[in-house]
């Protein structure tokens, strides 16, 4: 899966001192949303894949992958947060990394 993420982004992630962030699809068995899309704090777990950009690594399993698609960005709007989008639309505003 590609990854891009904004310069905004970066910058934000930098200044909350993230330096690994895991890309995270989980399902929620709910009917209004089947998946839930946000970003963790991350580890590396076996069978992840990942990906080093702007000094951050960046985590996701293959159930991110296979929701996700091929590629992901992640943007930053201060009034609005961290923005996971994907080719088909948002997936995901209003995000904080969570800790883990």
């Amino acid at each position: 899966m590609e990854i891009n993420v904004t310069s905004e982004a970066v910058a934000h992630l930098k200044e909350k001192q993230f330096s690994t962030v895991r890309v995270v699809a989980r399902d929620t068995y709910e009917c209004s949303t089947m998946i839930e899309f946000y970003l963790q704090e991350g580890t590396e777990q076996e069978g992840d894949q990942k990906k080093e950009l702007d000094g951050i690594t960046f985590l996701y399993d293959a159930k991110a992958e296979e929701e996700i698609g091929k590629s992901i960005k992640i943007d930053f709007v201060h009034a609005q947060g961290l923005k996971l989008l994907a080719p088909r639309g948002t997936l995901a505003y209003a995000q904080k990394v969570k800790r883990q």
